[in-house]
């Protein structure tokens, strides 16, 4: 607050010069995107998990590693998991200023999709593929909810 005939003050700004809205808590901005991302990632890698348990439902166990469909399924699939969740955390991050922090931030999200992911192994094994789909349900109405602004 200035006085009349003073000097307006500056504007309020982060240690690396960008501009800050004190209304925004940062922090709450930051967790929440990146939260949203990474289950958002993980309800994207249990469908396609779900899915190539779909593919290999009928196929006789072999110590030969299936190259088929169920392979592509399973690489691209997981690759756009970590996409989808870099996405969402990038969305997420918006009212970030700094391209690099949310990229960061993103970046995270990605991996930690993948990490994440591996949580479906033991839900795979003891609930099957409808665990794999309550997994992803789960996941993904939880990323709704934390993306939502508010």
């Amino acid at each position: 607050m200035t006085a009349p005939g003073a000097t307006p003050d500056p504007p309020l700004t982060s240690i690396s010069g960008e501009p800050l809205d004190p209304s925004v808590d940062l922090v709450r901005v930051a967790a929440r995107g990146l939260l949203a991302g990474i289950v958002a990632g993980i309800g994207a890698a249990a469908l396609v998990l779900a899915s190539v348990r779909f593919l290999l439902r009928g196929a006789a166990p072999s110590d030969v590693p299936e190259t088929g469909a169920a392979f592509y399924v399973l690489v691209i699939g997981t690759l756009a998991a970590m996409a989808i969740g870099g996405t969402v955390a990038w969305r997420g991050l918006a009212p970030v200023a700094s391209p690099f922090r949310r990229g960061v931030l993103s970046m995270i999200a990605a991996f930690a999709t993948f990490v994440g992911a591996l949580l479906a192994t033991p839900i795979h094994y003891f609930l099957g593929a409808p665990g794999l789909l309550a997994l992803a349900g789960v996941s993904l109405l939880a990323a709704f909810a934390l993306s939502r602004r508010g």
